[in-house]
């Protein structure tokens, strides 16, 4: 009984504990921009040596999208920093330029991998 007991404070403190890292990160500049900005889902890209045309047009339109909406990431991100003012912190600045870069890294990664894929294509029609 007292081990069942002590079972159930054990769990009902781990969970007060997990709602209070919840609520730091919620409270943090990365917590902050995760709620706010949402990330763009990255779009598959085909083995252009073996896609059709129809999967190459789709994954165009697909990714046209995906940076949209990264364009999107960005500009949100321009807003909580514009946001936070002249009371911007160090750590702020730098979770911005973090989350920022990476999705600029993602987008040209992606861009650049349809556009092997696009290269690919092409050269197994002998375009």
């Amino acid at each position: 009984m007292k081990q069942a007991f002590a079972a159930a404070v054990f769990v009902i403190s781990s969970i007060a504990a997990t709602a209070a890292f919840a609520q730091e990160a919620a409270n943090s500049a990365s917590g902050e921009v995760m709620q706010k900005c949402k990330y763009p889902v990255r779009p598959e890209i085909p083995n252009g040596r073996t896609a059709t045309e129809d999967e190459m047009i789709g994954t165009q339109r697909s990714l046209k999208d995906y940076l949209s909406q990264g364009d999107g990431y960005l500009a949100c991100l321009d807003r909580i920093s514009q946001g936070w003012g002249e009371t911007t912190t160090e750590e702020q600045k730098a979770v911005i330029v973090i989350f920022h870069n990476r999705m600029v890294d993602e987008m040209q990664a992606t861009a650049d991998l349809f556009n092997q894929a696009v290269r690919a294509f092409k050269g197994k029609r002998g375009s």
